[in-house]
Parts: structure tokens; C-alpha cells; sequence
């Protein structure tokens, strides 16, 4: 049994006590009454599963059903599902390491959204764009809270937003792996070494996060229409743009796309990453080069 597996206990119930959005539990759709509950006439409820795999938003009763056999569906096994009550504001991550008593918090990324139905991150970039005092209230906020969680050495990735009325914790996620698209644009924008990082500290060794340069740096990935890929033009030109340092294309002609409603079918088609002397120029550079990127697909269906 892995370290994750034997803090899943401690982990669940850590993570419902301080979330600082109104959330539940839900093991079973014999509670969708608690679910109803929870309508407040103004917020939707975000339905995600324990390992922060995201299952749609619940605007009305009519929703219910569907969200929660998604739900089901992605998580594991008898594994539980969060329902929270959502929240307007900028989102952030702040991804850190438990160090057995100690906490150290590594980088804070800006988060955008893929529009629609499904919280699923189509844009990832650093230095996020709040003020010092916002910065300031994020690692601080990071660093108390993870004195509730479980003593161990593993990363822990914070979802922060924040907005007019001050800085909320929306979900906390225990990881033994960093995502790799925050490995890349952490390396590409300040030269801390993420992966690195997290091996010294697997080890139970000291690590260096000690920036070496300042960039702008964002992912996004390529979000096209589902069906029969027919074609792909423009990655040569993508490529040759100034700041753009890597496209990563993982489809090819012929292969069948569904609609992204996942990470996993969101990481599917491929993503750039593109630097800059800041930040907005770096999202830029990326938006703009994943516009320029044609997937040309037809219908599944005859």
C-alpha cells in the first residue's frame, strides 16, 4: 500500500474541514437531497472527484443525475465525490511540498479555463498578475493550512480564488507525481527545476527552489472540434514564431477526437508553450500560436 493510500482517510477528511466553500460528500446518489440543499439561488455547485478530477457544474435539479453518474464514473471505486458551492473570482494554484513538520511552497500559477460545462485548465502561466499582499495571503494561507494535513514528504497542490471579498481555499489535492506541464513552464520561467525538486524531496533530502531568471512563461493546450482528425497545418510556422519554445502534437491523421470534458481528453491533441518578458505577453504568444494551429476534423458519424 502506497503513502497515499494510507493517508486517503486523513486526506478526505482534511481536505472537507478546510475548504473554505461550503462542500459535502457524496458517496451514493441517495443523497441527492443534501445536493438540493445547497442550492443558494446564486452560485452553482462544482462536482469533483477526490483526486481533483473535475465532473461538471450543477446549475439546476435537472443536472443532478447526469453530473453525479459522471462523477461515479471517474472516480474510483467506493472512492468519495466533493460538491461544493462555486465562486467568481481568479483562480490560482499553488503547488508546495510537506516536508515530514514543513511546508515549502515552490510557485503560484494562473489558471484559465476551458468554457463551458467542465473546470478543465486549457491555459497555465506564471507570474501570476496579483499584488504583493495577494501573493502574500496565498503562500501564507498555504502554509497553515497544510500544517492540518497529514506529516509525510509529498507535493500538495492548492486552488486558491480569489476575488473582492478576499482569498478562498476551493481544493486541496495530495500528489506523489507534479503535473508536467507545470514542471515545463516552472523550468522555461525561473529556472526551478519542479521534477528535481520533487525527487530530492522523495528522498527526504534538502531541495534547491531557488529561482535563476524571470520570465513569463504559459501552457495552453489545443482544445479542437471532436471527431475524424483530416488534417494538421501550421506547426512549422507555430514553431518558428518568436517565443514560442515548444508544440507538442500527439495526434495524428485518422485518429478519432470526442469532446474534451477531462484532463485526459484535454491532454489528447497537444499544447504550446511560450515565453516572454512578462506574463501577458507570454499568454499571448500561446493563445495566439494555438490559434494558429489547424485540426482539421470531420463528423464521427456517417
Amino acid at each position: 500500500m502506497s503513502q497515499i493510500e494510507k493517508t486517503d482517510i486523513q486526506k478526505i477528511n482534511a481536505i472537507t474541514t478546510l475548504l473554505e466553500t461550503p462542500t459535502i460528500i457524496i458517496s451514493n446518489e441517495s443523497e441527492v437531497s443534501s445536493i438540493n440543499s445547497m442550492f443558494n439561488g446564486t452560485n452553482p455547485l462544482w462536482v469533483r472527484t477526490v483526486d481533483n478530477q473535475f465532473c461538471g457544474i450543477i446549475h439546476d435539479n435537472n443536472d443532478i443525475k447526469l453530473i453525479l453518474s459522471t462523477a461515479q464514473r471517474k472516480a474510483e471505486k467506493g472512492s468519495p465525490i466533493f460538491v461544493q458551492q462555486g465562486i467568481e473570482g481568479k483562480t490560482c494554484y499553488l503547488i508546495g511540498y510537506r516536508m515530514a513538520y514543513h511546508f515549502l511552497p515552490v510557485e503560484i500559477f494562473g489558471v484559465e479555463f476551458i468554457p463551458g460545462n467542465y473546470r478543465i485548465p486549457r491555459l497555465l502561466w506564471l507570474p501570476v498578475e496579483f499584488s504583493g499582499k495577494e501573493l502574500k495571503g496565498i503562500t501564507e494561507k498555504a502554509k497553515e493550512v497544510s500544517r492540518n494535513l497529514p506529516i509525510g514528504y509529498y507535493g500538495i497542490l492548492f486552488e486558491f480564488i480569489v476575488n473582492a471579498q478576499g482569498i478562498f481555499l476551493s481544493f486541496i489535492d495530495l500528489f506523489f507525481q507534479p503535473d508536467e506541464g507545470m514542471c515545463q513552464i516552472c523550468k522555461e520561467g525561473t529556472g526551478v527545476d519542479l521534477m528535481q525538486i520533487h525527487q530530492t524531496i522523495e528522498k527526504q533530502g534538502i531541495p534547491n527552489a531557488v529561482p535563476t531568471r524571470e520570465l513569463g512563461c504559459a501552457i495552453a493546450w489545443i482544445i479542437p472540434h471532436s471527431g475524424i482528425v483530416q488534417s494538421i497545418k501550421n506547426i512549422e510556422k507555430v514553431q518558428n514564431t518568436e517565443g514560442i519554445k515548444q508544440v507538442h502534437i500527439k495526434v495524428h491523421e485518422g485518429d478519432s477526437l470526442t469532446h474534451v470534458t477531462d484532463i485526459e481528453s484535454r491532454n489528447k491533441t497537444g499544447y504550446v508553450i511560450a515565453i516572454g518578458p512578462d506574463a501577458f505577453t507570454a499568454r499571448n504568444r500561446a493563445l495566439s500560436a494555438v490559434s494558429r494551429i489547424q485540426i482539421n476534423t470531420r463528423n464521427l458519424l456517417p
